[in-house]
C-alpha cells in the first residue's frame, strides 16, 4: 500500500470517528442542569440557615455518653451517627421526650473505634438547626 492510500484510510477512520462521537452525544444527555433546580435550591438555602442557626450547638463523646450543649434552650430532635469506615455501624437516634433544654445527654454505648460523623438537628429559637461534627473514637 502507498502513502496515498494509507492517508485516505486514516482520514475515513478519523471522520467516522468524529461522526460517531457526534451521534453519541446528541444520544447522551450529560447536561449540568436538573428538572427541579429551584427546589433544590430553596433546600440548600434552608439547609445553610440551619447550619448558621446550628453554629453555637457543641457535641462531646465521653463514657458512653454524646453531650449536646445548645447554648440557650432548644430541642434536639434527630442523632444520626455514621461511621466512616462501616455503614453497618450507623446508628439513628430520635428523641422520644420533646421537652426543650440547654444539654442533651444521650446514652449511646459500644461504638466502635474510628471515625464517626454525627449530624444533629432540632429546633433552637424557633428555627431549626443543624450540626455536623467528626468525632474520633480510640
Amino acid at each position: 500500500m502507498n502513502w496515498g492510500k494509507g492517508l485516505i484510510i486514516s482520514m475515513t477512520l478519523f471522520i467516522a470517528f468524529i461522526i460517531g462521537l457526534v451521534f453519541y452525544m446528541v444520544n447522551h444527555s450529560d447536561s449540568l442542569y436538573t428538572d427541579d433546580y429551584y427546589a433544590k435550591g430553596e433546600a440548600h438555602t434552608e439547609t445553610m440557615k440551619a447550619i448558621e442557626n446550628g453554629a453555637s450547638v457543641t457535641m462531646e463523646y465521653a463514657q458512653s455518653n454524646l453531650t449536646i450543649s445548645l447554648g440557650d434552650s432548644g430541642l434536639v430532635e434527630v442523632v444520626e451517627m455514621r461511621h466512616m469506615s462501616n455503614n453497618t455501624l450507623d446508628r439513628t437516634i430520635h428523641n422520644t421526650t420533646l421537652s426543650a433544654r440547654k444539654v442533651f445527654t444521650l446514652n449511646v454505648p459500644e461504638l466502635a473505634k474510628g471515625l464517626w460523623y454525627i449530624e444533629t438537628s432540632g429546633t433552637l429559637h424557633d428555627k431549626p438547626f443543624l450540626k455536623k461534627e467528626k468525632v474520633f473514637i480510640e
